[in-house]
């Protein structure tokens, strides 16, 4: 059932043949201006903890616990608070890089390191998000991010596919796994 919804998620995102021939049902129609934004939300005061604003001024409306659990563990690598990040992840958490996977553990000792200095020097931007509850207590987020920045004097501008399973559990909603490729 996950492959199932995580190949719907990934054509939503990242489209394809049938997708893109499909007439857009908008055109010749005139958007209203938008309306003035709302105030950022007090995460702190909904119980999920300090987090850092979304990069690239990304001003978000609505946004889940276990989407709020995935985004405090990108954010936490944004700005190196790596107990943050840690507690963000569940006791078995899988993560794959590039087809590479580590358990939480070895994720912890080695790669994390590499993933806050990496994190530091870029902007993260994100591109499309699409959030799929599996079960009340399972939810699939499969998200496009576009990161730009420079690191030893190298410029990057990169497009990231991140696909995570975010369970909830006593301590409340944790990365059971955590996977991200060069998108395509």
């Amino acid at each position: 059932m996950i492959k199932t919804r995580y190949a719907l998620a990934t054509a939503l995102i990242f489209g394809t043949s049938a997708l893109a021939q499909t007439p857009d049902p908008h055109a010749g129609h005139t958007m209203p201006a938008p309306a003035a934004a709302p105030a950022p939300m007090d995460h702190a005061a909904m119980g999920h903890g300090a987090m850092a604003p979304a990069p690239g001024g990304i001003v978000r409306h609505t946004i889940g616990p276990a989407e709020a659990a995935l985004q405090g563990f990108s954010d936490a690598l944004a700005v190196g608070n790596r107990d943050l990040a840690i507690e963000r992840l569940g006791a078995d958490a899988k993560i794959i890089e590039d087809g590479i996977e580590e358990s939480r553990a070895g994720y912890i000792s080695g790669h994390l390191a590499s993933d806050i200095a990496f994190q530091k020097t870029v902007n993260a931007i994100l591109v499309e998000r699409v959030v799929i509850d599996e079960s009340p207590s399972r939810v699939l987020i499969v998200s496009k991010v576009r990161m730009v920045g420079n690191r030893r004097d190298k410029a990057i501008d990169a497009t990231v596919s991140e696909t995570a399973i975010i369970g909830k559990t006593a301590d409340g909603w944790k990365i059971e796994r955590l996977e991200w490729a060069k998108a395509q």
